[in-house]
């Protein structure tokens, strides 16, 4: 029966999960929060596996006498041929010594370089397969990396780009033009480059020192390959040898400082995969986005907010109109129904039964008629003119200006107590003439 784990794919991944459930089991039994079980292993391998502890020093800014020489080399290399017309003579051999263009002095350097740099990836690789956690076999990449360093290495060492370039001008594979000896060389550089970069940056996410240190080194490959098709633009023409090589020389500078870095970054830190967090290009995107939503949010908000106020101001306007409305109709209805009432009361006058049905007060039994015949003559004379007196409407003496303000309902009752009124006055005025 097998005791391997079910998708292991090496015995190295079978001891990887056996020692990774171990590890968490033991994690689980322990309660030491205080340091981490990934920093206690690197701390151990560090200190008695690998005796790297007495070359890569702890202190990370103790690396720097490492690669300040190289860049110091370089440095020098750059300014003897910018100062060798000063230096030496132009027919001597030191001069074509130091000359960047015959001199095979800055080669041979940056083939050691990339030299290095490869073992670096090759221990780097060699650490990374102590990590327990490494399923998918990640650290396989840095085996690929060293591979194509070696080669880039051969290459810048004994010319073999330009071989390569040769052989194809002379069996034509392919045609590019005026261009076609820079490109049989490029292409290959470019496919085989943008792989290594990119294995490095998904290596490299957890160490943003050796990150940064490559996207460096990556810019300046681009800027250097950029200047090869350009530098018939720039003026200059007497320094274009000095520019590229400077900027070649920095890239593969900064090559070799990042993968030292991260090789102290596994030493003293983690040897496992780097956490999985976003790129600063997806977090300024997504910042950006972020803010532009809620922007827009803002934005909708307040054109909801105003047009809810539009409405309300719309409403109460209207509901103002038709108050107004209201309140003006009665007085409308009133002074019409008032001016065809008048003009018939003026026409035809009311006859006394009409006026009869005032209630009116018992009256006083009549006198005797020892009176003269003058006053029953002015008394007839005053009952004849009682009923032009009634024919007045009852509510024309009150002021019609209380009847703002009020409701259809109060304005009718306050109208009939009016009415009411001026027929108990009419009454009182019928007794007194009786």
């Amino acid at each position: 029966m097998s005791t391997g784990f079910a998708g292991s794919r090496s015995m190295d991944e079978r001891r990887r999960r056996r020692l990774a459930s171990e590890s968490s089991e033991s994690l689980e039994d322990s309660n030491e929060d205080t340091v981490s079980q990934n920093i206690a292993r690197t701390h151990r391998f560090a200190a008695g596996q690998f005796p790297l502890r007495t070359i890569i020093f702890p202190r990370r800014w103790k690396l720097s006498v490492y690669y300040l020489p190289v860049l110091f080399c370089f440095a020098s290399l750059i300014a003897a041929d910018l100062y060798r017309p000063e230096l030496t003579r132009p027919e001597s051999a030191l001069a074509g010594y130091l000359s960047l263009k015959t001199s095979p002095l800055s080669h041979v350097l940056s083939g050691a370089l990339l030299l290095v740099s490869g073992q670096l990836a090759l221990l780097i690789a060699a650490l990374r397969t102590l990590s327990l956690h490494d399923f998918s076999g990640r650290y396989r990449l840095w085996k690929w990396v060293a591979s194509g360093m070696f080669l880039f290495a051969l290459c810048t060492t004994t010319n073999l780009h330009q071989i390569w370039v040769d052989t194809v001008i002379e069996l034509k594979l392919f045609d590019w033009g005026p261009h076609t000896q820079l490109l049989a060389w490029m292409v290959p550089t470019l496919i085989l480059g943008s792989s290594v970069a990119l294995m490095t940056y998904l290596e490299l996410r957890g160490d943003r020192a050796g990150l940064n240190m490559t996207i460096i080194a990556v810019a300046s490959y681009v800027a250097c390959l950029t200047f090869q098709f350009t530098d018939n633009l720039i003026p200059g023409a007497a320094y274009h040898h000095l520019i590229g090589s400077g900027l070649l020389l920095f890239a593969h500078w900064c090559f070799f400082t990042s993968l030292l870095l991260h090789t102290h970054h596994l030493l003293y830190q983690s040897v496992d995969l780097p956490e999985k967090v976003p790129s600063r290009l997806t977090k300024f995107g997504g910042e950006y986005l972020r803010r532009r939503r809620i922007r827009r949010k803002a934005k909708r908000v307040a054109k909801a907010l105003l047009r809810k106020k539009q409405q309300e101001t719309a409403r109460l306007e209207q509901e103002a109109a038709e108050q107004t409305r209201l309140e003006t109709e009665p007085e409308e209805k009133q002074s019409s129904v008032k001016a065809p009432a008048k003009s018939k009361e003026i026409e035809s006058a009311p006859a006394p039964k009409e006026v009869a049905s005032v209630p009116e007060k018992p009256k006083a039994p009549e006198p005797a008629e020892t009176k003269s015949q003058p006053p029953a003559a002015k008394t007839v004379s005053r009952k004849k003119s009682k009923p032009a007196q009634k024919n007045i409407r009852v509510d024309q003496s009150h002021d019609p200006e209380q009847l703002k303000g009020l409701s259809k309902r109060e304005r009718r009752k306050l109208q009939k107590q009016w009415r009411e009124a001026e027929r108990q006055n009419a009454a009182g005025e019928d007794s007194d003439w009786s």
